[in-house]
């Protein structure tokens, strides 16, 4: 059953990440053409905002996952349901008290930006919308915890995949039936949370129906309890922010709205390939707090370091791909933006990606067992060591949004391959060079991958579609080749050629 559930999860979450880059393939040249990269690139900036003003929700909202499946997993209902009940009022209460804030900025953003007169009514609305998405983001982060105690992330997935779709179509019918404005994707941001927002209701009823929002319930001790623990994720994203989430913001007040914009096309890409290589690692996440729960530490080390080799396979497939036909692919697909800066900034992004991909999985070492100060001081600091470094090079260099994008990807590139598996073996307790035979499996593999894809590049020319997608299904079909016999060894192959069998076998037996 651990091992269905666990393709089905994978599964489920690879085509939601499919539906999603299809999407985006085709609405982010849209959305430029029609409403140019200057607007565009406000469409990130609005979200940036809303990850800072998510500082204020972290603490509660990062934790609240473990300490309901932990108790419903201990068979202790009461005290799942208090915690459940706790945060959701206190989700509505952050959530009300944040609004006032977001209309003054709103109303006075003009005066906060760089914003070009022509869209300045544009891009205000635009912030409004983002900023109602994200309280109702807020309201939905308790029910969310549904999927994730029961270990159901393919219905997750599948909400998403609905929502991906939704928000193409939306986009699309009122970019052609009414003139072109950027709002449109913060009103859409809207009705799609609304709609994640009723299906995980819905789940959180079917799958925990023990599990009940009443009065009774609510104890302000269980907020402060899970606080406690979830502040020092709120003082690691605050790290992250200094790191690399004002890097949209830095170049729209140090260098201008079209650098800005150039910046957020490559964005869309390294946050779309990121956000999935985060959600595909955290698959292993509900079964790994579940066995944590029951004390079972051998199989959390199993699950971590096989949840890095198959993160790492699809991080070495696609990040080569898009290291070394990067150039070709945006050539074709913003033809009209500046291509050479493109290539430069992606490359640098990308670095941090093939750098931190295969530790990513080791992320949720500190949330199952909520050791997380450590880590939190050390974000903070690389995250103020970053900015100030930033700040000093656009000050005494002429490298512009190269520069921005160059030391984030350092720093947070020695930070997850010397530190991160580190402190991860130390919280689990077990010798601190556990997980390194993994990450060096890992990089080997994606240098022979990059070298491969060099080679592919300069024998066949790419100037059509066709080409760009014959050379990368010839990437990929290498690739998952040498990630199969380099990444896993003969236990592991079995282990996987196992979990494929099943998953066939059972499609065959429902046929039939």
């Amino acid at each position: 059953m651990k091992n269905r559930q666990l393709i089905l999860n994978m599964t489920s979450t690879m085509l939601a990440f499919c539906v999603n880059m299809g999407i985006n393939f085709f609405l982010t040249p849209y959305i430029t053409k029609n409403v140019g990269v200057e607007a565009y690139g406000f469409i990130t900036l609005a979200n940036n905002f809303v990850m800072y003003a998510s500082l204020l929700t972290i603490a509660l909202n990062s934790m609240i996952g473990r300490f309901i499946t932990i108790e419903i997993h201990k068979g202790n209902y009461e005290k799942a349901n208090k915690y459940f009940t706790s945060s959701v009022y206190a989700n509505l209460f952050v959530g009300l008290l944040l609004l006032m804030p977001s209309f003054f900025i709103v109303l006075f953003l003009d005066n906060l930006l760089t914003i070009p007169a022509n869209i300045v009514f544009d891009v205000k609305l635009l912030f409004l919308f983002i900023f109602i998405n994200f309280f109702l983001s807020i309201v939905n982060a308790s029910y969310a915890t549904s999927t994730f105690a029961t270990n159901r992330l393919d219905l997750a997935a599948k909400v998403n995949i609905v929502s991906y779709a939704m928000r193409g179509l939306l986009i699309l019918g009122l970019f052609m039936l009414f003139k072109p404005y950027v709002l449109y994707v913060g009103l859409v941001s809207c009705i799609v949370s609304i709609y994640i927002l009723i299906k995980n209701m819905y789940y959180t009823k079917t799958l925990l129906p023990k599990i009940n929002i009443k009065k009774i319930y609510f104890d302000i001790k269980y907020v402060f309890e899970v606080v406690k623990s979830g502040v020092w994720n709120t003082i690691t994203k605050l790290g992250q922010i200094l790191t690399d989430g004002l890097d949209l913001l830095i170049t729209n007040l140090f260098i201008n709205p079209i650098a800005m914009g150039q910046f957020a096309i490559i964005k869309t890409i390294t946050t779309t390939l990121s956000t999935f290589i985060s959600t595909f690692a955290g698959i292993f996440a509900p079964q790994q707090t579940i066995d944590y729960a029951k004390g079972k530490l051998n199989e959390v080390i199993h699950d971590f370091k096989l949840s890095m080799k198959l993160t790492g396979v699809f991080a070495s497939i696609s990040c080569c791909a898009l290291l070394v036909f990067g150039t070709a692919f945006y050539a074709l697909w913003v033809p009209e933006q500046d291509i050479n800066l493109l290539t430069i900034l992606s490359i640098i992004s990308i670095f941090a990606s093939v750098a931190s991909s295969v530790i990513v999985p080791l992320w949720q070492v500190f949330t199952i067992t909520n050791k997380l100060k450590v880590n939190a001081l050390v974000h903070v600091f690389l995250g103020l060591f970053n900015t100030a470094v930033v700040f000093i090079l656009l000050q005494t260099t002429n490298l512009g949004v190269v520069v921005v994008a160059a030391v984030s990807s350092i720093t947070g590139a020695i930070k997850n391959l010397i530190y991160t598996p580190m402190y991860s073996a130390h919280c689990l307790g077990v010798k601190k060079t556990i997980f390194y035979p993994e990450i060096f499996r890992y990089l080997f593999v994606t240098l022979v991958l990059t070298l491969i894809n060099l080679g592919i590049y300069f024998i066949i020319p790419i100037h059509t579609w066709m080409m760009l997608f014959v050379v990368i299904a010839l990437s990929i079909v290498i690739g998952v080749i040498i990630n199969y016999f380099f990444m896993f060894n003969k236990e592991e192959r079995v282990y996987v050629e196992n979990l494929i069998k099943k998953k066939i076998g059972g499609k065959l037996h429902a046929k039939n």
